[in-house]
């Protein structure tokens, strides 16, 4: 009988609220942007985003490196091996843990800021962040996690600052800032059983 009655209660909880999620990468963003001769500023991104939040609310997110986009096809191989060096660090992945119950529960547009604590690992550094976010509830079975502002690093923190470096050197510029802000707008999307 309390097996039953367990299992009444659980089918009166919507399936959702126990699902796992995962990145749309159709209709999520990652970008960066670079400043070259302390005047121009470029806007770059990544086009190949996986990952999942899964039910109790761990994050994993990964960046296919390859997939920088800046535009210019020698520009990015030129990322892809002079900065990002993928041979040996092909991805980036962000890793966090947050409360599932904090999105799960907004009505379908609604949205909520939340500050989150996300580490990344990049070029086999960890960086952790605390970062400000709106978390939009677009549909049943989906969300939008927009980064609020800008988030700053510097390419000395993943030890990428020699790589800048070498691109400013190839591209025969006077100048790249070593400061580099970030940007990301995340679909997620319930996870089919």
């Amino acid at each position: 009988m309390f097996r039953k009655t367990i299992l009444i209660l659980l089918g009166l909880f919507p399936a959702l609220l126990f699902a796992d999620w995962q990145v749309d990468p159709e209709g999520s963003y990652i970008g960066f942007a670079s400043v070259k001769n302390d005047l121009i500023v470029e806007n770059h991104s990544f086009t190949q985003v996986t990952g999942i939040v899964s039910k109790t609310g761990e994050v994993r997110i990964k960046i296919n490196l390859a997939s920088v986009e800046t535009l210019i096809p020698i520009r990015n191989e030129r990322m892809q091996s002079m900065l990002f060096e993928i041979a040996t660090y092909p991805t980036a992945e962000v890793k966090s843990l947050v409360d599932v119950d904090e999105f799960t529960s907004l009505a379908v547009g609604e949205n909520k800021m939340l500050n989150i604590d996300m580490t990344v690992d990049l070029h086999a550094t960890q960086l952790k962040k605390s970062v400000l976010v709106k978390v939009t509830r677009s549909s049943d079975n989906s969300f939008e996690v927009t980064s609020l502002g800008p988030i700053v690093v510097h390419a000395s923190q993943f030890s990428m600052a020699e790589g800048v470096e070498a691109l400013r050197k190839i591209a025969g510029l006077q100048s790249i800032d070593l400061m580099v802000p970030v940007t990301f707008d995340v679909r997620l999307v319930a996870k089919q059983p």
